[in-house]
C-alpha cells in the first residue's frame, strides 16, 4: 500500500479549551441540529489531534469511521503504483469525510493526509447509522454531501477529458480565485499551493504548471508575491475558459 514516508504518528488531544458542541454545530452533517441534540452527539465522538503530515486514512484500509474536521486542513489523495501522487480535494473546518466506507463497508478509496495540525472527530459506523435514523437532518446532510461529491467528481472527469493541460491549470487557478473574490474583478488567494501541488491536482507535471503560471503573469492576469497569488482580471481568466464555462 503506497503512502508517504516519515509520517508522524497520531497523538491524543491535550487539555486545551475545546468546545465540541460548537464544532459539531459548525459541521455540514450536524448544522441543522439543536445545541442540545449536538450535546448528545458529542458523547459519541472521539476527538484526536493529527500532526502535520500524518495519514488520517490509508488507501484500501478496512476501518469504517466517519471523520469530522474541527480545525486544520486535510488533503484527499491517491498514489499510483509508480508512486505518483494524484490529489483531488482539500477539506477544512466543518467538512466530513470517510462516510463512503461507513455506508457500504468497502475499503477506503483514498489516503487522507493532514496538511497542518488538525483536530478531527471520529464517529463510529454504527453510531453514524443510528444518528441518520434518529435525525432526518443528518440523513439529509449525508445525501447533500454525497450529491456534492458526485458533482465534484463528474466535473473533474469532464475537465480531464475535455480540457488540455493549460486549460486544466487555468481552471484550477479560477476555482481557487472564486473562493477568495474581491469586488473589483480580482481575487487574492492566500497560501497558494506549490506548483507540484497544482500539478498533482490536475494530473500533469510541475514544469507545465510553472510555464502556464509564468504565461498568465506575462499577460498581466496574475501576480504572485510569496505564497499569495493575486488574480488581477477574473473576467479575462474566465474568457480564456469560455468554452468550458458555457
Amino acid at each position: 500500500m503506497a503512502h508517504a514516508k516519515g509520517i508522524a504518528r497520531m497523538k491524543k488531544d491535550n487539555n486545551e479549551p475545546f468546545d465540541a458542541i460548537e464544532k459539531l454545530l459548525a459541521t455540514a452533517l450536524f448544522k441543522e441540529l439543536t445545541r442540545q441534540e449536538c450535546a448528545q452527539v458529542s458523547k459519541l465522538v472521539k476527538w484526536r489531534t493529527y500532526p502535520k503530515g500524518a495519514e488520517v486514512i490509508y488507501h484500501m484500509a478496512s476501518d469504517d469511521d466517519v471523520y469530522l474536521v474541527a480545525t486544520g486542513r486535510v488533503r484527499v489523495t491517491i498514489f499510483s503504483l509508480g508512486g505518483k501522487e494524484i490529489s483531488y480535494q482539500e477539506l477544512g473546518p466543518g467538512a466530513i469525510f470517510g462516510e463512503l466506507s461507513a455506508i457500504d463497508g468497502s475499503p477506503r478509496t483514498a489516503n487522507v493526509i493532514a496538511l497542518e495540525e488538525s483536530r478531527i472527530g471520529l464517529l463510529g459506523k454504527a453510531d453514524y447509522w443510528r444518528l441518520m435514523e434518529q435525525y432526518p437532518a443528518v440523513a439529509a446532510g449525508t445525501l447533500k454531501r454525497l450529491a456534492g461529491l458526485v458533482r465534484f467528481l463528474v466535473d473533474r472527469v469532464y475537465q480531464y477529458g475535455a480540457l488540455d493541460v493549460s486549460d486544466r491549470i487555468r481552471m484550477e487557478v479560477l476555482r481557487l480565485a472564486q473562493e477568495h473574490p474581491r469586488s473589483d474583478n480580482s481575487a487574492s488567494i492566500p497560501d497558494f499551493p506549490t506548483h507540484r501541488e497544482i500539478a498533482n491536482r490536475v494530473n500533469t507535471h510541475r514544469e507545465a504548471v510553472t510555464r502556464e503560471l509564468n504565461e498568465l503573469n506575462r499577460l498581466g492576469i496574475i501576480e504572485q508575491r510569496q505564497r499569495t497569488l493575486a488574480v488581477l482580471d477574473l473576467a479575462r481568466l474566465s474568457e480564456m475558459l469560455s468554452e468550458y464555462c458555457e
